[in-house]
């Protein structure tokens, strides 16, 4: 059986690797947290995506560069959320918080598209969108204080997962910029842009708040392969893919696949950080699932009948 790029499985396809791969990504980062400073990592890891992609895409870079040049503020907002910002808030989150909880707080991720959307489109929410977005929240909050009610009344979150919620923010944000980008650069090109500004942003804050910091590998090489790997799978693979599915399918349709992060995380996490699966980790993931579903469904229990 042959399969077309162009068929309606291959931006499924596409967009199910690119979570396995994140998942993989917020694994290895909780794995060696202790060998990886978050900044240093997040650095290395676009140095590294850029490394591969540029000798593949330089002359193209090149001879779009007054397109590129043109939409350079759409760039660097793409590259300061969704490449800076989300994934150093999730090594942040993992330096303390567990894989297990760090990819659940990603499953409210389609709930945040859909209200900032409405908040920057003007949009009036539906009754089950409003309920969908609450119960996503009351979800990813639950997993943050780790099933406390107590630390819920009183909003006291852990260091970890408020940077975890802080990077599913982000990646709402960035999500939603892929679909308002005007569609003049391939999309390897734009990829390539977007690795190289995060990779400049990150080396000021990575000098600045991790000084001294050693390289990768020079405690052991299992550290250069996580970083190798994390360079590669997570970065030039995932974004790539995840940029197909959101061309194909759109940014909200996209975003729904987030909710097969936690599933791919928890079995990654149990099966090489030994990590247990927690009933408020169950419970508040269920919550999560419950008010996404919420938000996609098209129900107006008050909207009076067609007569025909």
């Amino acid at each position: 059986m042959k399969l077309s790029t162009r068929g309606p499985l291959w931006p499924i396809i596409c967009l199910s690797l690119a979570m396995l791969f994140w998942a993989s990504n917020v694994v290895i980062a909780r794995g060696f947290r202790a060998d990886l400073p978050p900044m240093w990592l997040g650095f290395w890891r676009w140095v590294i995506g850029s490394a591969v992609l540029l000798p593949f895409l330089w002359r193209p870079l090149w001879e779009q560069r007054k397109v590129v040049w043109s939409l350079r503020w759409h760039y660097l907002l793409q590259a300061g959320i969704g490449i800076v910002g989300t994934s150093v808030c999730i090594y942040l989150g993992v330096a303390t918080a567990s894989a297990t909880s760090a990819a659940a707080l990603q499953t409210p991720t389609p709930a945040w598209i859909l209200l900032i959307a409405a908040v920057l489109h003007g949009k009036r929410l539906s009754l089950n969108q409003v309920v969908g977005v609450a119960v996503s929240m009351f979800g990813a909050l639950f997993i943050a204080v780790e099933g406390d009610m107590a630390r819920l009344a009183l909003l006291e979150l852990g260091r970890g997962e408020m940077w975890l919620l802080a990077s599913s923010v982000c990646w709402a944000i960035y999500t939603l910029s892929l679909d308002a980008m005007p569609k003049k650069v391939s999309t390897s090109v734009s990829m390539l842009v977007q690795m190289l500004l995060g990779a400049a942003i990150l080396l000021p804050m990575a000098l600045y708040a991790e000084p001294g910091a050693p390289m990768p590998g020079s405690q052991s090489w299992s550290a250069l392969l996580a970083v190798l790997y994390l360079g590669i799978f997570p970065s030039v693979l995932a974004y790539s893919l995840y940029n197909i599915g959101v061309n194909r399918l759109g940014s909200q349709t996209a975003g729904s696949f987030d909710n097969l992060m936690p599933a791919f995380s928890s079995f990654l996490s149990i099966g090489f950080l030994g990590e247990s699966l927690m009933p408020f980790h169950l419970l508040g993931f269920l919550a999560c699932v419950v008010g996404v579903t919420l938000t996609s469904v098209d129900w107006h229990p008050f909207r009076r009948p067609v007569e025909h």
